[in-house]
């Protein structure tokens, strides 16, 4: 059996530490950077539907109203 003296072995420990801490940090830096991209893309896709929504009331209502004859566009002159 090799026997290491003890500062050899607690250098080993703590290099061990060190790299199981800063894989730990890549891997929820990761987490939350996915998750930041989920949110944004859950609040994009909500302020899209809701400028269609709008551009779709507002194209009915134009739709709907009746033609404006002093309208400048409307004038066949």
């Amino acid at each position: 059996m090799i026997s290491l003296p003890l500062w050899a072995s607690a250098l080993i420990t703590l290099v061990v530490k060190g790299v199981t801490q800063w894989l730990a940090n890549l891997r929820a830096e990761q987490a939350l950077r996915d998750l930041g991209a989920a949110t944004q893309a859950t609040a994009s896709r909500a302020e899209a539907e809701r400028q269609e929504t709008a551009a779709r009331a507002a194209g009915e209502a134009a739709a709907a109203a009746p033609e404006d004859p002093a309208d400048p566009f409307l004038r066949k002159d």
